[in-house]
């Protein structure tokens, strides 16, 4: 199958953090797959008259980086990986395409609520497994925090800093959205709030390495085996699986973040116990196998489905494609769209 991927940038095989990477790179041992990033996506109109694709498939989140996509989307129906679902026109994009994709089953029945005809199937993150590494002996933990929101700085400053004043001993690292996670660290901490509907990759990631994790309590984190840091308790009673992380409340974030920080600087044996059921659970359910098995589905599903019906009431600039020009230049010499001269 011949497939056109709209994203923002090109796969970088070296970002852990770029799990639609990872997975276009497994998909393409049975696919060619050509990449449409911004710079090339004006060729796009013309390459699909003379040689169409068999399907579209277009990564979309509410960011400057991804506006570009929405003339594509909508004018060339296709698969859509929902990267977050605080998108604008979100009836619409569910109306418009063949499929949409979301990484959780909590996120996909919201989905479904919203827009109770759409199709929406479920697709785990392609997460790659990071280069194995030596074991280190410190002194101190090391804690990477990932800032994912600006607000979030001062907050977990005040965390850690409380933490500190408790006795607690560890180093800090602090990342960057688009950064890599460091493999000499002990503890990963990606705060996700406000609750977007976002698996948070970075989290991911470090389950994929075996770190013990520290994020959010979400409706996407929620269905995980987690502990508690006002209890250490796993907040299900009932769960039978080992917890793999350590969940915020977000209506005690600082207070709950400054808990887990101090008893995981300090405990050895949790941390292992920790990452060794992260990454278990990473294995089980989100390596880049796991992402093409269920993409392969959904792309053979969505290749014989009809695109559908253009609804009367989309905005005119939905309909925008960027041919309006030529398609003006063509008509005024004679040209059908059919390519034969009248």
């Amino acid at each position: 199958m011949r497939i056109a991927w709209f994203r923002t940038a090109a796969p970088d095989a070296a970002d852990p953090l770029d799990d639609g990477a990872s997975l276009i790179r497994e998909l393409s041992r049975s696919h060619q797959i050509d990449v449409i990033v911004e710079q090339q996506a004006h060729d796009f109109v013309w390459q699909q008259i003379l040689n169409p694709w068999d399907l579209c498939v277009y990564e979309l989140d509410q960011s400057a980086a991804h506006a570009f996509v929405w003339a594509y989307l909508f004018n060339y129906a296709g698969v859509v990986m929902l990267r977050s679902a605080n998108v604008a026109h979100l009836q619409a994009i569910l109306a418009a395409s063949r499929a949409v994709v979301t990484p959780t089953p909590e996120m996909a029945e919201m989905l479904r609520t919203t827009c109770p005809q759409a199709r929406v199937r479920i697709a785990p993150l392609a997460i790659a497994s990071p280069p194995e590494t030596k074991p280190q002996t410190r002194h101190q933990a090391r804690v990477a925090v990932y800032d994912t929101r600006s607000h979030d700085r001062k907050l977990v400053d005040r965390a850690l800093q409380r933490a500190r004043d408790a006795g607690a001993m560890f180093d800090h690292v602090r990342l960057d959205a688009d950064r890599s996670l460091p493999a000499d660290c002990d503890v990963v901490v990606a705060p996700e709030w406000p609750p977007f509907g976002r698996m948070p990759t970075a989290t991911l990631a470090g389950m994929a390495a075996g770190k013990a994790i520290v994020t959010s309590e979400t409706e996407v984190t929620g269905g995980w085996p987690a502990l508690d840091p006002q209890t250490w308790r796993p907040r299900d009673l009932a769960a039978t699986e080992a917890p793999i992380a350590v969940t915020i409340d977000p209506r005690d974030e600082e207070h709950s973040l400054m808990l887990a920080i101090r008893r995981l600087s300090s405990d050895p044996a949790l941390r292992t116990s920790l990452g060794e059921a992260a990454r278990a659970w990473w294995k089980g359910h989100a390596t880049p196998e796991h992402a093409a098995a269920a993409w392969e589905q959904i792309l053979d599903e969505a290749t014989h489905l009809d695109p559908p019906p253009r609804p009367d009431n989309r905005p005119v600039a939905f309909s925008r494609d960027g041919s309006e020009l030529t398609r003006d230049i063509l008509s005024e010499i004679g040209v059908r769209e059919t390519g034969t001269v009248s």
